[in-house]
């Protein structure tokens, strides 16, 4: 029993299991340093450890089976999967260190990082993804068959049984332990790791074979939604409870506060606000709060800038508050 971080990253092409983590471990040290040297150190040390969820073994071959562009990225191999192919680190780490010379996070930074800087948001893979949330929110038989054979692995996720239930296993099983053990739990996702995460609550809290995990009445005290996509009709509508009415629809009190936070021009999270789409959560005392908040996301890599992306939000001591609160 203790604290536990868990933290399940989001979409598109991933490096090595191992080197993602160190990744996102540097970022969220870099933050969580802004707000609470102590605290960082914790994280650091592994005096509060984290669970650092990861399926970018299958979003990578996802991308690389019909994505010419993705499949000639993939240069590296993972020992952790299997030698599958896999992101290069390249100059990621030279990315995260130069947030951490940012002084504030603020509308100043930001203009001037899109002053500097290419907007990554008219790039080829940000616009099919925003392309198949447009295609899902339609939900026309055409549409759903592109999405089925699409490139985007949020597609995948949402359309494809398989690919959806071998994701989900990769958050269930440490989770699931967590909750078990007596855990106090901080669950944070990012962009498609949010509907990995409800859907995976959503489970926990309702289906039969998860009454174990009920029984150890050791709810999530925060869950942190980062890029958080589950704001658009379409994503709302292939989500696994999608089909449930009342009692059934919702995840139901497995998390105690959940906490959203968008970025300005996020291209994933423009709908910034979940605590509106899921009132019914806290009108049925499922959850004890929503809130939602804005930033900015001043992440950029060679050149290039990208509100969206999971480094830059865990760089931002005004994103992962809610952790530092939760570490007390």
């Amino acid at each position: 029993m203790g604290k536990r971080l868990v933290l399940v990253h989001g979409r598109s092409t991933k490096p090595a299991k191992a080197q993602y983590a160190r990744l996102q471990k540097e970022a969220l040290v870099q933050g969580m340093a802004r707000i609470d040297p102590a605290k960082a150190e914790a994280l650091r040390s592994g005096a509060v450890p984290i669970d650092f969820v990861y399926f970018g073994d299958i979003t990578n071959r996802i991308l690389a089976e019909s994505d010419p562009e993705a499949r000639a990225e993939l240069t590296e191999r993972d020992p952790h999967s299997g030698g599958a192919p896999c992101l290069p680190v390249g100059t990621l780490h030279e990315a995260i260190d130069r947030l951490g010379r940012i002084g504030r996070f603020d509308k100043r930074a930001y203009r001037k990082v899109l002053r500097e800087n290419k907007d990554l948001r008219f790039v080829d893979d940000i616009v099919r993804a925003v392309s198949t949330l447009a295609s899902l929110a339609t939900a026309t038989l055409a549409n759903e068959l592109v999405i089925r054979t699409a490139t985007s692995d949020m597609g995948a996720y949402l359309m494809r049984r398989k690919i959806g239930s071998d994701v989900r296993e990769r958050l269930q099983a440490p989770l699931r332990r967590a909750i078990r053990r007596g855990d106090d739990i901080c669950l944070v996702s990012h962009s498609m790791g949010c509907l990995v995460a409800y859907d995976v609550l959503w489970k926990f809290s309702h289906l039969s074979e998860y009454a174990h995990v009920r029984e150890a009445e050791n709810p999530i005290r925060c869950w942190l939604t980062l890029g958080c996509p589950l704001g658009e009709a379409g994503v709302k509508a292939n989500l696994y409870d999608a089909g449930e009415r009342g009692e059934d629809r919702y995840p139901k009190r497995i998390v105690e506060h959940w906490t959203n936070v968008a970025a300005m021009d996020d291209f994933i999270s423009h709908d910034a606000s979940m605590r509106d789409d899921y009132r019914a959560m806290l009108k049925r005392g499922y959850v004890q709060s929503i809130k939602d908040f804005r930033i900015y996301n001043c992440f950029t890599d060679e050149g290039r800038s990208n509100p969206h992306k999971l480094y830059g939000y865990l760089a931002n001591p005004a994103a992962i508050r809610p952790i530092a609160d939760w570490m007390g």
